[in-house]
């Protein structure tokens, strides 16, 4: 689900497994997101306003759900190289264009 302020900015395919198709998206948000405990440094725990673009991956089962996701990158160049070179599948994903 979208949190305010985040939207769609890339999507695709991928083949998991090399046989079943499931989806891909890369997604924009405003805000860095932190892990929130505050036992780790304040650059990975707490929430920083700057541009973020995350990698939801498409279930296995379902097409159009998303229910797991990777990575926090500083553009979308990089949370593109960084999905395609993902262990198992990066070679496999398709955006959209």
């Amino acid at each position: 689900m979208l949190q305010p302020n985040q939207r769609i900015v890339a999507e695709g395919t991928f083949r998991y497994d090399g046989t079943v198709e499931c989806d891909i998206r890369i997604v924009y948000g405003p805000i860095r997101l932190g892990t929130g405990d505050d036992e780790v440094p304040p650059e990975i725990g707490d929430e920083v306003a700057c541009d973020t673009y995350y990698v939801w991956y498409g279930s296995t089962i379902e097409r159009g759900r998303f229910n797991a996701g990777g990575g926090a990158y500083p553009s979308l160049a990089e949370a593109k190289a960084a999905a395609e070179q993902a262990p198992g599948i990066g070679t496999t994903v398709r955006w959209k264009t």
